[in-house]
């Protein structure tokens, strides 16, 4: 072979295998490895996260995270069907952890203790959105495209906010003062409410556009959507409606939209929730609607792909692989109470109410098998330092020694019998690399300098 054939040999060669790691890291861009509870949830809420953040009895931030996901977390904490029990890890030992209990709990302990009012998102868009509809579905879309920072206003027909969580479900299940709160911290992030603005009557599509609204999201929940004109307006443009495939068994017509994107025929009409399937469905499943149409807005109005990307391939993962050998620990507690103001008792017996209801949630928190992978819990958020475990290559005599020491199966030798560590399962805690005999192994963040000098700050040491 010539020096030139074998030049061209190898230069076809190393483009196959940079096209292989384009692929590859396509379709890894496009994979998350989550804890089984977070992959159940509808609404992706970092249930590692801000049950982790409960374990160090960080309340306020707990609260916080969960809030990046959900504008609703003392309802959810309340009537959320709880898929992310049903496939919690800690079931495998005894019990899964009290998830949306302690949602409920943190939610009520900010209450309480008087929830600071945040900031108004800033308006760095001037595209104007209208939402129609302020039940869970319209009021998460415009939650999450204020902190877009979309101007948006949101329309109900109704006298108050709230949609299903205000008017149909009863109060001894969720108080209305609860939804006030929760709609009011919504208000707070800069999303304008107009009630009493009946869709049909007092707006319309044709007529919100020409106030300017570059893009309409449509959840106005279950009820009759017909073509028929109301006080000679279209209730609704024929465009939208599903009116053959989409009957319902109660005759009512579904809104046709993209399953994927939520938009309709209409480009810049958006819909979603119970509008689209005309079925009752949970509130967190609407807030998980609300999300997706977000997203789409927030495309549309900045002219990108509508579906580039969006569909991602989950993998539930879980560091544990013998059950056995995670320590049995049941629940103690279930029913939270914290309307220390139900209970008409004086300031001083609701405080010690208070600190009780911590403890109890922080023992609850601590049951946390903490299964997932560290960046999707805390350090992708900032709110954690992620150490990893790196290997030298040149060292490593694949003597096995860190595969068995490995708490979490993080470490597995590769085809040339060299230890690799899998980054999703690593928790950084250092055990490989204490028990490596040929010292080929390290970490990131917490070398030996710097445990050195935290061992010499803590002891309080000078040194010269």
């Amino acid at each position: 072979m010539t020096d030139s054939a074998f030049l061209a040999l190898v230069f076809e060669q190393q483009l196959r295998d940079t096209e292989r790691m384009v692929v590859a890291n396509r379709e890894f861009k496009n994979r998350r490895r989550l804890p089984p509870c977070r992959a159940a949830c509808p609404a992706d809420v970092n249930v590692q996260g801000y049950v982790s953040l409960l374990q160090q009895g960080r309340f306020k931030e707990s609260v916080e995270l969960v809030r990046k996901s959900i504008p609703f977390p003392a309802i959810c904490g309340r009537v959320c069907y709880s898929p992310c029990e049903d496939a919690c890890a800690r079931k495998n030992v005894d019990q899964s952890l009290s998830i949306r209990a302690l949602k409920w709990i943190i939610a009520d302990i900010e209450r309480e203790e008087g929830r600071v009012k945040p900031e108004p998102a800033p308006k760095t868009h001037s595209e104007k959105v209208a939402v129609i509809g302020a039940g869970p579905t319209g009021l998460s879309a415009a939650h999450e495209l204020a902190k877009l920072g979309y101007p948006i206003t949101v329309f109900e027909a109704m006298p108050e906010p709230g949609g299903i969580m205000r008017y149909f479900i009863s109060d001894s299940r969720l108080r209305k003062d609860v939804v006030a709160n929760e709609i009011a911290y919504i208000q707070d992030v800069g999303v304008e409410i107009r009630t009493n603005q009946v869709f049909g009557k007092n707006i319309s599509i044709d007529g919100l556009r020409n106030e300017g609204y570059k893009a309409i999201f449509v959840a106005i929940g279950i009820q009759k959507v017909w073509s028929k004109r109301i006080a000679d307006q279209p209730l609704l443009p024929s465009p939208l409606l599903n009116t053959e495939e989409g009957k319902t068994s109660a005759g009512l017509s579904t809104i046709s939209v993209d399953p994927l994107t939520l938009e309709t025929q209409i480009p810049g009409v958006f819909a979603g929730g119970d509008t689209v399937t005309q079925k009752a469905s949970s509130i967190v499943n609407a807030v998980g609607a609300g999300k997706r149409a977000a997203v789409s807005i927030a495309r549309y109005l900045s002219g990108q792909d509508l579906r580039a990307g969006r569909k991602s391939e989950i993998e539930e993962t879980t560091w544990v692989k013998d059950w056995q050998r995670v320590v049995k620990k049941p629940r103690r507690h279930t029913s939270p109470r914290t309307d220390a103001e139900k209970q008409k008792v004086s300031f001083e017996r609701a405080e010690e109410l208070l600190a009780k209801i911590k403890e109890a949630a922080t023992f609850e928190a601590q049951r946390c098998i903490v299964c997932g992978p560290c960046g999707e819990c805390l350090g992708n958020e900032g709110l954690c330092e992620i150490d990893k475990a790196v290997i030298d290559e040149t060292l490593c005599t694949g003597c096995n020694t860190c595969t068995v020491v490995c708490p979490f199966g993080a470490i597995k030798k590769n085809e040339r019998g060299i230890a690799h560590v899998d980054d999703d399962l690593c928790k950084g805690c250092g055990v490989c690399s204490a028990s490596c005999p040929e010292q080929a192994i390290t970490m990131r963040l917490f070398t030996d300098a710097r445990i050195l000098t935290n061992v010499v700050d803590a002891l309080g040491v000078e040194t010269a």
